[in-house]
């Protein structure tokens, strides 16, 4: 750097080091305030996807989905203690001011069993299903016969050991869930009775949910057709 001395020429001069480093020593302030707002914008960007995900779900995530979103287990719990979070069991959290609505409970059971993914079944299902007058005490939840529960199944479920096929299981918005036919068939298994099991083919055709030739199959297999004679 070139300074006028008294002469009024320019001689070269040494800059204190202070002044040498002053420049970098900005560039790396500005480099850590853009840290800083990076670091506290990520949690915010994080948290948001993280309730898109619970959204799909009624307000419940796993353990699974925050850890593919960037969360540590530890800022999870951290999250629950502070109260943005509940944790309702093992590895299964729900976003308060997300509304969890009708189904809430539903999925919360379906994500219950730690491993795999749990299926209401029985009048549950046909509760899902809206097709009858049936009012589960308990919500039932079918899971793979191997799968073997490491805890106590809480009081509000029952829990069923059944190798479901494919074409079994479906879901309805996000809940995964038995088809109504093999609903209907449970039920009848589990003695329900004949009128409400008629009821529930009747309604189940009237809304496009069972086809003509399923609902005469059920309605002659399971005797609700004579139900449906007395009735008449």
């Amino acid at each position: 750097m070139f300074r006028r001395n008294a002469a009024g020429d320019f001689s070269p001069v040494f800059l204190s080091a202070r002044a040498a480093i002053l420049p970098f020593a900005r560039d790396r302030a500005c480099l850590k305030r853009d840290k800083m707002h990076y670091s506290e914008r990520m949690p915010t960007d994080r948290f948001t996807e993280l309730a898109e995900v619970a959204g799909d779900r009624h307000g419940y995530f796993e353990l699974v989905d925050s850890r593919e979103i960037g969360y540590a287990d530890n800022t999870i719990a951290q999250l629950a203690r502070r109260g943005r979070i509940e944790r309702v069991s093992q590895g299964v959290y729900r976003i308060p001011f997300l509304p969890a609505g009708r189904l809430g409970p539903y999925m919360a059971a379906a994500l219950w069993p730690a491993g795999v993914r749990g299926v209401i079944s029985r009048d549950s299902a046909l509760d899902l299903w809206e097709v009858g007058d049936v009012n589960p005490a308990k919500i039932h939840i079918t899971v793979p016969r191997a799968h073997r529960a490491q805890r106590s199944v809480p009081a509000a479920y029952v829990l069923h050991r059944e190798d479901l096929a494919a074409d079994e299981v479906t879901e309805i918005e996000g809940v995964p869930v038995v088809t109504l036919e093999r609903a209907i068939r449970e039920c009848h298994a589990a003695h329900l009775a004949a009128d409400l099991l008629e009821q529930t083919i009747r309604h189940g055709r009237e809304q496009g949910l069972l086809t003509a030739a399923q609902a005469r199959r059920l309605a002659t297999e399971l005797g609700t057709d004579r139900v449906a004679v007395g009735r008449a």
